[in-house]
């Protein structure tokens, strides 16, 4: 009985001692996960080793962004090394020559030029340069910013634009030009409009009360620093009882005109010569003698003298035939037209790299640079014409282009024509007909007493010759804006 009883108890107590040790078990692994879960890793650690307290745990201070650097825009008012530049700057000689090398590699030049833009990033508290981005030309820039510890950097990138459509109304008063320069109609716009309708009604004897409705682009930089005119995209202009009308559409190779309500091209479409010549040296003739060769022979084209190097131009769009070498021609091209006239271009220096043969080009274009290459006594340029395969006298025959939207492009352009006129039909008819409240004034559209005013640099800009247009408040339209500061850290990508 004893041995019985003694056995009962210890089994007992046995099961308590099991009892106890599963709840002290379940309690630790409790406090050991809620723990894992509101405490530091520190204090896990601090548990897991067997510590009866934490320790104290210190966190470090939240670090705090570089100050915003002061950002000194400026247009540059003169030719200059970058080094030079830097020093102004308030950089030592050695460190502004370091820069110059960074930004030489990027940019491929070691100076900065006149009337080009230059923003510089400075340190507010120190006057340190932070950075500078320059604009190389219209699209490209390159910045450079320093990284700290003696480290730079330097990439260039291209510069963003964004197309803005201006829309305005206005009558004319006494005189077109005027009256479109009252109302900030850019110059290249106005001399658009009288090609465009040079050959229908001349637009310096518009009549008093003609009503003008205009559509016209412009490309503006992201950063607001540039104002770049793309183009005329509509306009209507009303006089008496007749209304002439313009259309932006690109043709089936990809090239721009203005066109008419029927497709049909406005204003010139070929030149009248394809380079800025001092005289013709040699006239078209089948019967001249010529000056090395000393035989009497056909000289079935003109010679139009000038200096090396000057520009040449298509004379109107079209295909690329041939563009190469072409014997006592030299470095020639030849460019296929409407109608079965060819254009050729003798002598020429070099080519420029966009024309080849099947490529299209259009009026204008410049296709390669007077030399003196082939059979030739000096710098000129070699032109022809050929009709139907003869040669004709460029001085007396017209290319007779009559340029058209093509057929199978017409329902896109007829699209595009319907969208122009919802467009023009949404903006106020002035004229003749428009009385306002007091007679004495002349009508004035709502779209007239725009903010806008175009600003030329006194010396011309050669980013953009003419092109160029800051836009100001009426408040500050007598101003000259030198200098801009605004924020910005090329660290931040502000730049």
């Amino acid at each position: 009985m004893r041995s019985r009883g003694r056995t009962v108890d210890e089994i007992s107590r046995a099961l308590t001692a099991v009892v106890v040790g599963a709840l002290v078990t379940v309690a630790a692994l409790h406090l050991f996960f809620r723990t894992g879960q509101n405490q530091s890793p520190a204090a896990v650690e601090a548990i897991v080793a067997g510590v009866d307290s934490s320790p104290d745990i210190t966190y470090s201070e939240t670090a705090h962004p570089a100050a915003t650097a002061i950002t000194i825009s400026m247009t540059l008012d003169r030719s200059a090394s970058v080094v030079r530049y830097l020093e102004d700057a308030g950089l030592e000689r050695d460190e502004a020559r370091r820069w110059a090398q960074i930004f030489g590699q990027a940019a491929g030049t070691a100076y900065f030029y006149r009337d080009h833009q230059l923003i510089l990033y400075k340190d507010p508290e120190t006057g340190d340069l932070r950075g500078f981005k320059y604009d190389i030309n219209l699209k490209t820039s390159v910045t450079v910013a320093s990284l700290g510890n003696m480290v730079l950097k330097a990439h260039a990138a291209p510069i963003e634009y964004y197309l803005k459509p201006i829309k305005l109304a206005f009558a004319v008063k006494d005189n077109f030009k005027r009256a479109a320069a009252k109302h900030g109609v850019p110059s290249p716009i106005v001399e658009t409009l009288e090609n465009a309708f040079a050959d229908r009604h001349a637009l310096d004897r518009l009549r008093p009360g003609s009503a003008v409705k205009l559509i016209y682009q412009e490309k503006i930089s992201r950063d607001g620093t540039y104002h770049l005119i793309d183009g005329v995209e509509a306009a209507q202009i009303s006089f008496g009882d007749r209304t002439m009308r313009a259309y932006a559409f690109r043709d089936e190779h990809g090239q721009p005109h203005l066109y008419d309500e029927h497709g049909h091209a406005l204003g010139p479409q070929f030149l009248r010569f394809p380079v800025n010549f001092k005289y013709i040296s040699s006239g078209f003739s089948f019967h001249r003698y010529h000056p090395l060769l000393h035989i009497y022979r056909p000289h079935v084209g003109v010679d139009l003298a000038a200096a090396y190097g000057t520009p040449v131009k298509a004379v109107a769009d079209g295909r690329v035939e041939q563009a190469g070498w072409a014997g006592e021609l030299g470095n020639s091209v030849r460019i296929q037209h409407e109608l079965g006239m060819t254009s050729i271009y003798g002598h020429m220096a070099r080519i420029s790299p966009d024309v080849r043969q099947g490529s299209y080009v259009h009026m204008g274009q410049v296709i390669g640079w007077v030399g003196s290459t082939g059979l030739s006594t000096g710098p000129h340029l070699h032109f022809a014409l050929e009709k139907q395969g003869a040669y004709v006298n460029p001085l007396t025959e017209k290319l007779g282009v009559n340029h058209q939207v093509s057929p199978r492009m017409i329902a896109l352009f007829d699209n595009m024509k319907r969208r122009y006129e919802a467009a023009l039909a949404k903006l106020p008819d002035l004229g003749s007909h428009f009385v306002t409240a007091d007679a004495r004034k002349p009508a004035i559209s709502p779209f007239g007493d725009m903010y806008h005013v175009t600003l030329a640099h006194p010396r011309g800009n050669p980013l953009h010759p003419r092109s160029r247009h800051h836009y100001w408040s009426r408040a500050s339209r007598h101003g000259h804006l030198l200098r801009t500061i605004s924020s910005g850290d090329p660290r931040n990508g502000a730049m």
